[in-house]
């Protein structure tokens, strides 16, 4: 995860490509476009899983609602450009519960 944290701390707007699926699902969810480019290129997130090659799930502090993160589904398509897939928002507690030891 070092190299995908490494990516997200140099990026520049011209690096992130919205995938039709993230424009579609931010519509929806009505995410403010603006917070989460400043998430992305300013903010450290507080959690990175993988979930297929090539696919991360991002997880940063919802920076409007303590109590909520803010999701964000990216596609590495090299060192040089990231593709956002989705976006969506939980409550923070799920991201605590599942990272609590058993």
């Amino acid at each position: 995860m070092k190299e995908v944290l490494e990516l997200l701390g140099s990026l520049d707007e011209s690096q992130i490509i919205e995938s039709r699926h993230f424009i579609e699902s931010n519509i929806n969810r009505n995410e403010d476009i603006g917070m989460i480019y400043e998430l992305l290129l300013n903010a450290k997130p507080v959690q990175i899983g993988k979930t297929k090659t090539g696919t991360y799930k991002v997880v940063y502090e919802h920076p409007k609602q303590k109590s909520k993160d803010i999701y964000l589904i990216i596609m590495i398509i090299n060192t040089q450009e990231i593709t956002l897939k989705t976006i969506y928002s939980a409550k923070r507690s799920r991201r605590l519960r599942e990272y609590e030891p058993s």
